[in-house]
């Protein structure tokens, strides 16, 4: 999938030294991703040489949108400084749930009168003012000779939260080259070249973006404000513990393990986010002439929940599986974060994907 994104085209988007970061800021930490495009034995090849995070505080970040500047700036800084990276131009994710991804057929222009045609045709289809929002529109197709138009995909979102985020990157001395959609870097760094139909979920702490895809072109795009800490305090609250201990009971037991109480918390409090993603599921099946969702792969840090991906399986009686974006990642560099534990490599995957779109 390759698609155009809002950015400076002033800066580069890969660094003087040939690497591309990719920057999700998240909300519980910010990550980053250094990556190295290249070949191998004649096709493309990506390497990884850096991964680091940094935590965040609670509230600095609250449903994708940057709600503390200051706090966002330092931990930049610090993840810089602990990581010693060198490259400033990175690429930034963005994600919450205003933003509108939807198909649409733009007439056959040049660039510049598609740049002006653009903001008309969107405000038919974008529920907000065109002077509020940021838009992109990529073409997906060739010219259809019976209408003279081209088929496309349009991405709209909110200007103000993009800005927040830009300005908190800035004032830690980086360079935003570009911005790109944290669900379609998913998408990027998970999704399987043989597959033709699959569903790509994204599960944060506080969002879930499910991103349905046939053949690389995204079909159903969502975004849904709930993940794995609404379920860390439902165990708090049920069992009178501190987020901490539900923390640690939640990674423990999951839906599968010992504790009944714990488990059985967990089970009632996933239920909303396995709604929205069957209705996702049924709605791309309504909508897109009988083709058949061949798997669900599962990455972020709500993904390792022990016992969700079976669950998911069962309830959608489609192939589920957790999957770690670094599948597509070949010469591994060495890195003290490349080899962590399971629910912290799959919070990698906007990172890495951010900087695989470099290639885009």
């Amino acid at each position: 999938m390759k698609h155009r994104q809002i950015g400076n085209p002033k800066i580069g988007i890969v660094n003087p030294d040939g690497h591309a970061i990719g920057l999700d800021i998240g909300a519980t930490s910010v990550r980053a991703a250094i990556l190295a495009h290249g070949t191998n034995s004649g096709r493309p090849s990506v390497s990884v040489h850096g991964l680091g995070h940094v935590d965040l505080p609670a509230g600095a970040v609250i449903n994708g949108v940057v709600c503390d500047q200051a706090a966002v700036t330092t931990a930049l800084k610090q993840l810089w400084a602990e990581h010693r990276f060198e490259c400033r131009n990175v690429i930034l994710g963005i994600t919450n749930q205003q933003i509108v991804v939807r198909d649409l057929a733009m007439p056959n222009l040049t660039p510049e009168q598609l740049a002006k045609a653009l903001p008309y045709q969107a405000r038919e289809v974008v529920p907000m003012p065109m002077d509020q929002a940021l838009i992109d529109w990529s073409a997906l197709g060739d010219v259809d000779p019976a209408t003279d138009t081209i088929p496309g995909l349009l991405v709209a979102t909110p200007r103000q939260p993009v800005l927040a985020a830009v300005q908190a990157v800035e004032k830690a001395g980086l360079q935003v080259a570009r911005v790109d959609l944290s669900s379609f870097a998913a998408l990027r760094s998970i999704a399987d070249e043989q597959l033709a139909v699959e569903a790509v979920v994204d599960i944060g702490a506080h969002i879930t973006n499910i991103v349905i895809h046939n053949q690389g072109v995204p079909k159903v795009v969502r975004t849904v404000t709930r993940g794995g800490d609404e379920l860390t305090d439902r165990i708090a609250e049920r069992m009178g513990m501190s987020r901490a201990e539900a923390e640690l009971a939640k990674r423990e037991y999951g839906l599968v393990g010992t504790h009944r109480e714990v488990v059985n918390a967990l089970r009632e409090g996933i239920r909303p986010l396995m709604a929205e993603i069957r209705s996702s599921v049924h709605y791309f099946g309504s909508s897109n002439g009988g083709a058949q969702l061949e798997r669900v792969s599962l990455t972020g840090g709500g993904a390792a929940l022990l016992g969700l991906a079976d669950e998911l399986a069962n309830t959608l009686q489609i192939a589920t599986n957790s999957v770690m974006p670094m599948q597509h990642i070949r010469n591994r560099h060495a890195s003290k974060e490349a080899n962590q534990k399971d629910s912290e490599l799959s919070a990698t995957a906007v990172s890495v994907g951010l900087a695989m779109g470099a290639a885009a």
